[in-house]
């Protein structure tokens, strides 16, 4: 092989290591990405269960509450009506 061919293949070779670690430390910065957004994607989807979990309970509580002003709304009225009897009896 001549001198010329061998510096040839010389600079091709250091042209696909070169290339190599470039695309290495792409590869490294890409993994490091996707462990970074893995992450991001778990703590979010923990976020979206823990929302999850309060909107639930939340509807429990405006359930149980407006069963508690219905159950308000009753006892009033009995009073009333209660008052209004006992006004309406006469002791003497």
């Amino acid at each position: 092989m001549s001198k010329p061919d061998i510096e040839k293949l010389e600079a091709g070779v250091s042209t696909l290591l070169e290339a190599y670690r470039q695309l290495k430390d792409e590869n490294q910065k890409l993994t490091q990405q996707v462990e970074g957004l893995t992450s991001e994607g778990e703590s979010l989807s923990k976020a979206t269960e823990f929302a999850k979990a309060k909107l639930e309970r939340l509807a429990e509580l405006e359930a149980a509450n407006k069963n508690s002003e219905k159950d308000k709304k009753q006892v009033r009225e009995k009073v009333v009506h209660l008052l209004e009897k006992l006004e309406k009896f006469d002791l003497t």
